[in-house]
């Protein structure tokens, strides 16, 4: 059973590897990789207020979990 799960693994794994050695990409970040090819992220992705959202909640659930003096 664990057989049928390699190719699977080995695809999910494509595009991190890839961005990880990609000589051509040394040096830059930043940028969305879907299937190995650079990608335009989604215009929700791209918004300020998303990104205000998750950091605001992202510092509750930090608080929540280990404390005020975590943060």
């Amino acid at each position: 059973m664990v057989y049928l799960l390699l190719p699977f693994q080995q695809q999910g794994a494509a595009t991190t590897v890839y961005c990880a050695v990609a000589p051509e990409l040394e040096g830059l970040g930043g940028m969305y990789f879907n299937n190995c090819f650079r990608c335009q992220p989604s215009q929700e992705a791209q918004s300020e207020a998303t990104a205000a959202s998750l950091w605001e909640l992202s510092e509750r659930l930090v608080r929540e979990r280990v404390g005020v003096q975590a943060l």
